[in-house]
């Protein structure tokens, strides 16, 4: 089964919680390793492996100071430029030398809640404001004392140091402040929320941290030598790599890059030299010419995958590490359906010959090519090797057949490109995603539950919108503008300006949205309604109709008890409804859940 990668089918199937690594969960397949202590010398070190899907575009942001700010700094972020200076900033230091970076956790309630405010300027301007202005762990903590972001913030840490030895853990469990503590370590479980990281396979890594914190002096080499022991290079709960690596004396303002698991080559540099050079962004892996994916990756923009494959093959590395390097360029294959990147699926498949998706995008590949008995043999095959595989082979053996299922709902259309070989839909959450050339169109029908989808098409590699179909232009984050299909399944193809308003049994109820579309989260409880008065919450945005949503109190452990509501047959809550006919658009919360 093929997954799609896209930021488009991000966007759109788990909407808003993609607007920041912590404000949104997933990005949550991010976990960082982070940890600082102090040396013989009084210094401050810290360091950080950014573990996650793997991603080729990922920037050091710097920012001098201004009139307006009292440091410069640097953050880090991904996809663009622009996320180092909004809710996307993944870390980042100052000049005064205070450090901070971010681990995903568990989502849990957010302690006190209501008696925190609003940041003026929005949530987006936070991170950024505490570089430009904050000396020390203290302000930050002091800060967050008063404020919190109306969105989220209630899946990750934040990890704090500055250069005067103080360590500090936020999250929505509390937080913690350290004076002279030898170090700091956090990984992927909630620090302040006091849980067990005992015997979990996810944080594998804090153990060693602390073992070679205790018995190695801090420094530069035994925070690069832990950095290495624990980088994911492609395995470990979250799977994923560790895409770079950022360790800073945070007292001389040193900084050492290190990209995706070397750690014999980095690049040194200096908050001092980089504000020193002006507002600029750096595309990490610019900074890396000569690393073997930096290599790999400028010949394949250049000269495609198989040219590529090629130079990967007379590669002179140790076997574990080309077997990194070949799965960083099987996910790029997930990401651009581009066939010429077969040979590294097929080399991948040789060490990992049971991940299903892999199966059938290789089968996918072989019938696009017009080899459809090829195609069959390599599904059949896999069936047999894997009786109780979740794939559906029945479905994508009728597809090779040029058969839809009967049940389908939703028919989606390319015309013209006659002569393309690789057809593919983007964005929308279905197993099998190839069109099918028929009657002069590339056609694809599919069982798509109630929801708005935004997609696109690509062929032969290349995004392509549908001439007849109409376009809609969205903004996000990630991109100022993108444009693309809409897809209304059981909702109105109009969006309409909605005010839904609750109200609550206590006055310090904090309440949280989530329902069937992006402005609601897509069931993502992040979303806190605004307090209007004591007793009533509200929210104002443009839903698809009829909407549907739940409220809680952050997860749905808490979910909200709603006058003159019913459940279902499997005793959950249904629903509340907001449609055009609605008699009223007020509702009542009556109480909380409270599940174990």
């Amino acid at each position: 089964m093929r997954k799609a990668m896209h930021r488009l089918t991000v966007l759109n199937t788990i909407g808003l919680t993609c607007l920041t690594f912590f404000i949104m969960l997933p990005k949550l397949t991010n976990a960082c390793t982070i940890f600082c202590g102090k040396d013989k010398n009084g210094h401050v070190w810290a360091a950080s492996n950014e573990d996650g899907s793997y991603s080729f575009a990922n920037y050091i942001n710097v920012f001098p100071k201004t009139e307006d700010t009292k440091f410069g700094y640097f953050t880090l972020s991904y996809e663009s430029e622009k996320n180092g200076e909004n809710g996307g900033i993944e870390g980042g230091m100052n000049e005064a030398g205070l450090f901070y970076d971010f681990n995903s956790i568990s989502t849990t309630l957010i302690k006190d809640l209501h008696e925190k405010k609003s940041f003026p300027q929005g949530d987006f301007k936070i991170l950024s404001h505490i570089l430009a202005n904050f000396e020390t762990v203290q302000e930050v903590m002091e800060f967050f004392d008063v404020y919190w972001f109306d969105v989220g913030f209630n899946s990750a840490q934040m990890h704090l140091a500055d250069k005067y030895g103080n360590y500090g853990i936020i999250g929505p469990s509390g937080s913690r402040l350290l004076k002279n503590e030898k170090y700091q370590i956090s990984t992927n479980f909630d620090i302040c929320g006091n849980e067990d990281s005992s015997n979990k396979e996810r944080y594998w890594r804090f153990p060693i941290v602390k073992e070679n914190l205790e018995k190695q002096e801090v420094g530069l080499a035994s925070f690069t030598d832990i950095c290495e022991m624990t980088s994911v290079k492609g395995k470990g709960f979250y799977g994923g790599h560790t895409i770079y690596t950022n360790i800073q004396n945070l007292n001389t303002g040193d900084i050492w890059f290190y990209f995706t698991s070397d750690y014999k080559n980095p690049f040194k540099t200096s908050i001092s030299e980089l504000v020193s050079k002006g507002r600029k962004s750096y595309l990490i892996r610019d900074l890396f010419k000569t690393h073997p994916i930096s290599v790999l990756y400028d010949n394949y923009l250049k000269h495609g995958g198989m040219s590529t494959f090629k130079i990967y093959q007379k590669l002179d590395l140790p076997e574990e590490r080309k077997k990194e390097i070949g799965a960083v360029f099987v996910n790029l294959f997930k990401e651009n359906y581009n066939a010429e990147l077969l040979p590294f699926l097929e080399q991948h498949l040789k060490s990992n010959p049971t991940g299903h998706w892999m199966r059938s995008a290789k089968a996918i590949v072989y019938y696009q090519n017009g080899n459809v008995e090829i195609a069959k043999t390599i599904i059949k095959d896999y069936k047999k090797e894997v009786p109780d595989t979740s794939m559906e082979v029945d479905k994508i053996l009728n597809l090779f057949e040029g058969n839809f299922e009967a049940n389908t709902n939703v028919t989606i259309e390319l015309n013209g490109f006659q002569d393309a070989k690789q057809v593919f839909v983007k964005g929308l959450p279905v197993a099998f995603d190839f069109l099918i050339k028929k009657d002069g169109k590339w056609i694809g029908k599919y069982k798509i539950d109630e929801g708005v989808y935004n997609y696109l098409f690509v062929v032969d590699g290349k995004e392509v919108l549908d001439s007849r179909t109409p376009v809609k232009t969205t903004a996000s984050i990630y991109e100022d503008f993108y444009s693309s299909h809409q897809l209304c399944v059981g909702l109105s193809n109009e969006a309409y300006q909605v005010k839904i308003k609750v109200k609550v049994p206590n006055k310090d109820d904090i309440v949280y949205i989530a329902g069937n579309q992006r402005n609601l989260t897509n069931w993502n409880p992040i979303f806190r309604l605004r307090k209007i008065s004591d007793y009533e919450r509200e929210i104002t945005t443009e839903l698809h109709l009829p909407a549907k949503f739940k409220f809680s109190r952050g997860n749905w452990k808490t979910e909200a008890i709603m006058k003159n509501n019913t459940k279902d047959d499997s005793g959950e809550w249904l629903p509340m409804r907001y449609s055009l006919d609605a008699d009223d658009t007020t509702y009542e919360i009556m109480g909380w859940e409270a599940k174990n």
